[in-house]
């Protein structure tokens, strides 16, 4: 427990908890990060030291009403003089920290608009971590006013923000809005709800850190080439089709495009050409690929 003493802290929570729930925190500097490690583990002073140690990853554990709660506080991303690879390898020790892998990782941003420094935080956070990192994240937005009703405001600013809808649809639609002024264990209750894990056993491991590095989406590249090709091509002859479908019921409608039955007549021309002219040029294109890999 390195030598920290666990704090007691009157919140309620699943009846049937977990053996431990491990937190992992990730975020740039000055946006509450430690100071909401701090709230959970019972308004302590454990993650805001001014010592050296402020600098590395940091583990706390804490019981709350019964429930052992793990939080693992990592260095804010752009900390001036620190270079991101050496951040990234101090903040990699987290998952070892929370051995055998965190329930959930809390990206902690400061709310208000999201600008291109809070979308590149996600961007270190995935490059970081991993893209499947982000099914056990949730966003939590800290502010210090308790007068206003941020739940609407995140849903107005989802309305108004493509950045900020993207940056909450990647963390599959989980987050949180923490007052870090209010030290009040309800409010932990409700975070605590928000993040609880489908079950023990779902968690992030080192397996998935190791991954993490790896080009994953090589696999996935020429699949996407050739379905984008596929599309352009179904596109073109799709028009060809419908252009001389056009023409020939214009002909055969007795050159009345304003006739019932020239229109009828043009519009089944065009579906059977579009789909003749489609099916020719695919079975071209796959005949031209066969003859290439021989």
């Amino acid at each position: 427990m390195d030598g920290r003493t666990a704090v007691e802290t009157k919140v309620l929570i699943d009846p049937q908890p977990m053996d431990d729930l491990r937190i992992v925190l990730f975020g740039k500097t000055r946006v509450g990060k430690s100071t909401l490690g701090n709230i959970i583990m019972g308004n302590t002073e454990t993650f805001t030291s001014k010592d050296s140690s402020k600098d590395r990853t940091q583990k706390s554990h804490s019981t709350v009403e019964g429930q052992k709660v793990a939080v693992v506080d990592t260095p804010g991303v752009f900390k001036p003089g620190k270079h991101e690879d050496e951040l990234v390898n101090e903040i990699k020790r987290s998952i070892d920290l929370a051995s055998p892998g965190p329930h959930v990782f809390l990206l902690v941003l400061r709310f208000g608009m999201i600008t291109s420094e809070e979308l590149e935080v996600l961007e270190v956070f995935v490059r970081t971590f991993g893209r499947r990192a982000l099914a056990y994240t949730t966003v939590v937005f800290t502010h210090r006013n308790e007068d206003e009703d941020y739940e609407a405001n995140i849903q107005e600013a989802m309305i108004e923000s493509k950045d900020f809808r993207e940056l909450i649809e990647q963390c599959q639609w989980r987050y949180f809005a923490f007052n870090i002024e209010d030290k009040s264990p309800a409010q932990v209750t409700e975070l605590l709800k928000k993040i609880t894990p489908m079950g023990k056993d779902y968690f992030y491991t080192p397996d998935m850190l190791q991954e993490a590095g790896k080009p994953d989406e090589q696999d996935e590249k020429p699949k996407t080439a050739e379905t984008t090709g596929r599309r352009a091509l179904l596109e073109r002859t799709g028009l060809v089709g419908i252009i001389l479908g056009s023409v020939g019921g214009y002909l055969l409608g007795g050159g009345e495009l304003t006739s019932t039955s020239g229109a009828l007549l043009g519009a089944l021309g065009g579906s059977v050409l579009s789909m003749g002219t489609t099916a020719l040029a695919m079975k071209a294109k796959m005949l031209t690929e066969k003859c290439c890999k021989k």
